[in-house]
């Protein structure tokens, strides 16, 4: 019996990534895959270049382009990417966010590589590692920015030197003074409710990673939960459930293998929920 096709519509690119990249000038070659799902691969790409000017890493987004079910998507890329870069335009010069770099098309960008580690893979933070985190926290959100994915780990890098980055602004809200009063007010309220969940989530990273050095005012805000946090988790709970099994019955049947697969060696804790 023939092998079925794989199931390339529930990955951004159907094929892997181009090799070989210019950007400023400069040529930059793939060097892995950190992440490949439904709504982009997120790429590093390397150059011999030595200038001041040219990073000598960057990560590069992809954006989905092609269609699900017959749907087209290519401006739901367009829409994240022109997103993501106005984000990142309000944060520039942050320390705790990564340079942007460029946009390289309609659905793709560049920024800055950290040389660093997510969270989810660190066994052993340094003293003060969460204060630090709060501090560029409390920064994104003096610049109108509700980060709004702080619970997952893997969005919050360890340098060497024991430093927090936040990367990955695809979810995050920013406060517009260019809309009109009433949209900006409901606007403005949601930002308040994600910041105070940013910091629901920091701190409960904290109890779990770094308990000696919770404060008592800090454990209450680990355990902070709003009626809204509480809807949320009960209206995506079933919708997480079915994701699954749906992907874990894919993968099973041989469908879902994604076009990146051997640039993606290393530990994903998201795919390990529907893989072995």
């Amino acid at each position: 019996m023939p092998r079925q096709k794989h199931n390339m519509q529930m990955f951004a690119l159907r094929t892997a990534p181009p090799e070989v990249l210019e950007i400023d000038g400069a040529e930059y070659r793939l060097g892995r895959v950190f992440k490949h799902d439904f709504w982009a691969a997120t790429c590093l790409y390397e150059t011999a270049v030595e200038s001041p000017a040219v990073c000598p890493k960057v990560v590069v987004k992809f954006g989905r382009e092609h269609s699900f079910l017959g749907l087209p998507l290519k401006w739901v890329g367009v829409m994240l990417a022109d997103h993501e870069e106005a984000i990142y335009a309000r944060l520039a010069g942050l320390t705790g966010v990564p340079k942007w770099v460029g946009r390289l098309s309609a659905t793709c960008y560049a920024i800055e590589y950290v040389q660093s580690v997510p969270l989810d893979h660190v066994e052993t933070l340094s003293p003060g590692f969460f204060e630090r985190l709060r501090e560029v926290f409390d920064a994104i959100h003096e610049r109108g920015v509700a980060y709004g994915d702080a619970n997952k780990k893997s969005n919050i890098l360890v340098t060497a030197d024991g430093l927090p980055v936040v990367i990955d602004f695809q979810i995050s809200l920013r406060r517009r003074s260019d809309w009109p009063k009433l949209p900006r007010r409901m606007l403005d309220r949601v930002v308040d409710y994600l910041i105070g969940k940013d910091i629901y989530h920091l701190y409960k990273h904290k109890r779990r990673l770094a308990a000696a050095e919770l404060t008592p005012e800090e454990d209450a805000l680990s355990r902070k939960r709003s009626g809204l946090h509480l809807l949320h988790r009960k209206l995506t709970k079933p919708y997480r459930a079915l994701r699954r099994n749906f992907l874990k019955k894919q993968y099973e049947q041989g469908r879902l293998e994604s076009p990146t697969a051997s640039l993606e060696n290393h530990h994903q804790p998201e795919k390990e929920t529907w893989r072995p």
